[in-house]
């Protein structure tokens, strides 16, 4: 099995020739079990504050900064949706916003609801998860170009640590070859029409997926891995929250 090679976004088309091809689907709709166990308050992960705004906020900003979205679709827990319609309308921060619709019981009928609120015309639609509050815009840019050329396109990056396989989760069963293994990222990106189907196929099948592109996989084949930042990691407990407060710092303050 050949290690996959990551897409360089110098290959890809220009952005500025393929301005505004995406829609971005931000998904905040879950129940941040994991953070609220920590004993991180009552407000769902999307709304935590990093700095002076929330990891929702931080998300939209990024995303609307990159060149190739041009509409960017939250997704809300059903309890929060006038939440985030106030937010929408008095944060500089979700200007790129441009509906708020609340989501489904699982993930994947989330997503479905966000891609419906996509304008029709749009030629990729991208998937980001609101915990992933650092993305880069030239990185969405790079996914959104690689979904454009292949079909499909996933942000990852090449595993660090050695990684072990277990069926118990107490003894290791085999140790997994590091150079084959990457850790998937969010924005994944597809050509709008064909992730209708897929979305669609899932549903009626009653299939699940953690992320996207697993399901790209099992309807259209394998998607194309674009090399992310290890900045644009997922905020799912308290240290994560702290170590986005320090990269923030290091930054000024800018995401």
């Amino acid at each position: 099995m050949p290690s996959p090679a990551p897409s360089d976004s110098k290959s890809q088309p220009s952005a500025d020739r393929t301005t505004a091809v995406a829609a971005v689907v931000v998904v905040a709709a879950g129940s941040s079990q994991r953070m609220v166990a920590a004993g991180e308050g009552g407000a769902r992960k999307p709304l935590l504050l990093l700095d002076d705004r929330t990891l929702l906020e931080h998300a939209c900003a990024n995303l609307a900064a990159a060149r190739t979205v041009g509409h960017v679709i939250v997704v809300g827990h059903p309890d929060d949706v006038g939440l985030l319609e106030e937010l929408r309308t008095t944060s500089p921060s979700m200007a790129g916003v441009v509906a708020i619709v609340p989501g489904g019981a699982e993930r994947t009928d989330s997503v479905r609801a966000g891609v419906a609120a996509c304008p029709t015309d749009v030629q990729v639609i991208a998937v980001h998860d609101a915990a992933r509050p650092l993305v880069d815009p030239d990185r969405v840019d790079a996914v959104v170009l690689a979904a454009l050329e292949h079909g499909g396109a996933l942000l990852g990056i090449p595993a660090r640590d050695t990684l072990k396989w277990t069926e118990d989760g107490h003894r290791v069963a085999r140790t997994l070859e590091r150079r084959y293994v990457w850790a998937a990222h969010t924005p994944q990106a597809f050509r709008a029409d064909a992730f209708r189907r897929v979305l669609e196929a899932a549903i009626g099948e009653g299939a699940r997926a953690t992320d996207d592109a697993a399901l790209w996989e099992r309807y259209e084949g394998p998607p194309e891995l674009v090399e992310d930042l290890p900045t644009n990691f997922k905020v799912t407990t308290p240290p994560d929250l702290e170590l986005a407060r320090a990269l923030l710092a290091s930054r000024g303050g800018r995401a």
